[in-house]
């Protein structure tokens, strides 16, 4: 579930591929994820945004309680987003931004909201039927799902590595201090289905 609730930090924040990614988890067995994990990605400048890192919590944790967040207030059990600028903080609850909320509250109440001007999912099955038919891209094409994807799973192979910081070179596609890691990145197709 990470792709769906991540997606709407790597879209706002315009994320690329991350310089770095390390991770610690519950114990990891070959067959499965583990029952719980963080994951940390830093991320280099991009345009007027400055370097940034990406933290990940699920299996029941959680962040820190951010200072803006009011005392009678709990984080998200379930899904959410939390971001935290140098101005303030934003919570998000559920899957993939619903009810955005300015912490505290009280800037909540006094923010005037903009006209929406992005467009908006008409249903993941209705768009991929559209692109068909139309030709026209799906909100979440693969110029965009691609990246995201590979973000996701730097983490999933830090976690397969114990937690160790990983190294990431996008453009080569391959882990620069971790040759087993750049391993685990490529296998060999059975014959008769390479591509």
């Amino acid at each position: 579930m990470g792709i769906h609730n991540i997606a709407p930090a790597y879209d706002a924040l315009q994320l690329t591929a991350p310089t770095s990614v390390h991770a610690s988890s519950t114990p990891v067995y070959p067959q499965t994820v583990p029952a719980a994990s963080i994951v940390h990605y830093d991320f280099p400048a991009n345009g007027d945004r400055p370097p940034l890192s990406v933290h990940w919590y699920d299996g029941g944790l959680l962040p820190a309680r951010p200072a803006q967040l009011e005392d009678e207030r709990d984080l998200p059990k379930e899904d959410g987003l939390l971001f935290i600028g140098d101005d303030g903080a934003m919570l998000v609850d559920g899957w993939g931004g619903e009810s955005p909320r300015l912490l505290p509250e009280r800037r909540m109440r006094e923010y005037i909201l903009p006209p929406k001007s992005l467009p908006r999912s008409i249903g993941h099955h209705a768009e991929w039927i559209k692109a068909c038919k139309e030709g026209a891209p799906t909100l979440s094409h693969f110029g965009f799902a691609g990246p995201l994807t590979e973000m996701c799973l730097l983490g999933m192979l830090s976690v397969r590595l114990g937690g160790k910081k990983l190294l990431w070179d996008a453009e080569n596609m391959r882990v620069t201090n971790d040759d087993e890691a750049t391993q685990l990145l490529h296998y060999d197709y059975r014959p008769g289905w390479s591509l």
